[in-house]
């Protein structure tokens, strides 16, 4: 949508100096600015506009630092100044002159881009590309050759010669524009972090071209569980006629106790899941194998393997048996009992799992516990102990409620889903269908309580725990992403999303309200979307 070309993207090589023999030398365009004595410069004129333009004025050069300061150096025309005869020094005397002028002279950022909303047409929404060539089988080399061919190439940056930020501050000064993100659940993480410490008024949607291993976040978005070489056109075709939705940011608080007895406190970020033991193990043999021998990982098929390799080896070990006794589970202020067998705890902000499992949608729940039911007569006689006070069985009631599991999974509902295995090999069998996970409870905040080292992974990232206390909680913003519209939805959710931007760019209604208003129309998408996949007998899961 720009074609201005940055210096810091393309590797310009700078022009050969020409010497110029027995030729006096000619004066350039600064230093005629710099003499005091020069007349007005004259550019090529812009176009005339509608507006009155009533005794305008015209400011001529500097003068020099020798010449008198007491010389005038606005001089005001008594005539009404002609828009055809405007030279570099006049002023704007109205906003389309002004934008006239930018477009006709613009001046690049830090960066090097030169980017506003007056270089864009209201029905255009310029689109940011972001390819992590690291990412999955390395396929994005390719993806930046041709998204370079497809768009101005200022809108496409490679991850690996650094960082979003810098990218994102310069497009920051569009009113709106959109992000594509190729790569993996990591990479679409690390452009949020970003975004969040931006601290913008309106995020931008961000869309997904799966380039990694799982792929959860792009499949739960239906953007499907990874790349194979499909037509970008149509990729760029379906990203237009996408709609908005919203995404629960979570954050990992962690305490823990030094030797000397001091707190240590660290504070991470997570989009899709966190586990607690088997899994976060498994995952652990698999990263360090990654770190030590990188080559070994060259596909997603490849690397899925290396995934089932690991997941064996601890199925012999069993290193996360009694799981029950090494942590302690607190969702809501309300301790929750884990299963005896448990072997690894998840939490859940999207229903998909490893590559595009649905954990909570086809788990279990757990068994009702039947609860003594008391007349007035044994309240009369006082047949109550203390352990049966009406606080107790308030306390009941509510593990109850915590532990009924009987809402669906939703990314945006501000809910995490608690679900148990029983080790790598029950996870397998979840994964083909055989078995299934055990719910355990929906919260909107948990606290875990690690009683002994152990394994930890968010997002597929693993480490080893020390003991300490992990406190779940839900950030206050939440992240704006782009949902694949379905082929026979006629485009209705992108008509609805294009007239709540329309109704928030023309101030109809205000930032809350246009929020308020997206929120609720994202529930009620998901909601239909979810009805239309039981009714079909398809997976949720795309």
């Amino acid at each position: 949508s720009v074609d201005q070309r940055p210096k810091n993207i393309l590797n310009v090589s700078p022009l050969p100096t020409r010497h110029f023999h027995n030729k006096p030398k000619k004066k350039d365009a600064l230093e005629n600015y710099r003499k005091p004595d020069m007349k007005p410069i004259t550019l090529p004129t812009l176009k005339p506009t509608s507006d009155p333009d009533p005794q305008p004025h015209r400011i001529y050069p500097m003068p020099s630092r020798t010449s008198n300061p007491q010389n005038p150096m606005i001089s005001w025309d008594g005539d009404r100044r002609d828009s055809n005869n405007m030279n570099f020094f006049d002023t704007a005397n109205s906003n389309r002159q002004l934008r006239d002028m930018s477009r006709a002279v613009p001046i690049p950022d830090a960066n090097g881009y030169i980017l506003g909303d007056e270089f864009v047409s209201s029905s255009c929404t310029p689109l940011l590309v972001f390819v992590n060539s690291r990412s999955g089988p390395q396929q994005g080399h390719l993806l930046i050759t041709q998204f370079r061919r497809l768009l101005n190439p200022i809108q496409v940056w490679d991850l690996g010669n650094g960082g979003p930020e810098e990218i994102l501050k310069s497009f920051s000064v569009l009113s709106r524009f959109q992000i594509l993100v190729c790569g993996g659940d990591g990479t679409v993480s690390w452009i949020i972090s970003a975004l969040e410490r931006m601290e913008l008024k309106r995020w931008p949607p961000i869309g997904i071209l799966p380039l990694g291993t799982g792929n959860d976040l792009a499949r739960i978005h239906g953007w499907g569980g990874g790349y194979n070489n499909e037509s970008l056109l149509y990729m760029l075709r379906q990203l237009s006629k996408a709609y908005i939705s919203m995404l629960d940011l979570w954050e990992l608080d962690i305490t823990s106790t030094t030797k000397k007895g001091k707190q240590k406190k660290e504070v991470k970020a997570f989009l899709n899941y966190l586990g607690v033991g088997v899994d976060a193990q498994a995952a652990l043999q698999v990263h360090l194998l990654r770190e030590s021998k990188p080559k070994l990982f060259f596909s997603r098929l490849i690397n899925k393997c290396h995934y089932a390799i690991a997941g064996g080896e601890e199925a012999l070990k069993s290193s996360c048996a009694n799981l029950s006794q090494k942590i302690t589970l607190v969702a809501d202020g309300i301790e929750v009992p884990l299963p005896p067998d448990s072997q690894g705890i998840i939490f859940l902000n999207i229903d998909s799992y490893s590559g595009g499992v649905p954990m909570w949608s086809k788990g279990l729940k757990p068994r009702k516990k039947r609860v003594r039911r008391y007349s007035d007569s044994d309240f009369l006689h006082s047949s109550l102990t203390r352990n049966d006070s009406t606080e107790d069985l308030a306390e009941l009631e509510s593990t109850r409620e915590l532990t009924a599991c009987d809402l669906p999974s939703s990314c945006q509902d501000g809910l995490l889903d608690v679900v148990s295995i029983r080790g790598t090999f029950h996870l397998g069998q979840i994964r083909v269908g055989l078995s299934n996970a055990q719910l355990i409870c929906q919260c909107r905040e948990a606290a875990v309580t690690l009683k002994k080292k152990i394994a930890v992974q968010i997002d597929g990232e693993p480490w080893r725990q020390n003991p300490s206390t992990l406190r779940i909680v839900r950030k206050p913003e939440r992240a704006t992403m782009l949902n694949r519209s379905a082929e026979d939805s006629g485009g209705v959710e992108m008509e609805v999303t294009k007239l709540l931007n329309w109704a928030n760019e023309r101030e109809v209604i205000d930032r809350n309200q246009y929020a308020t208003m997206m929120e609720e129309f994202s529930r009620r998408t998901e909601h239909k979307k979810r009805q239309k996949q039981k009714t079909n007998g398809f997976s949720f899961i795309g």
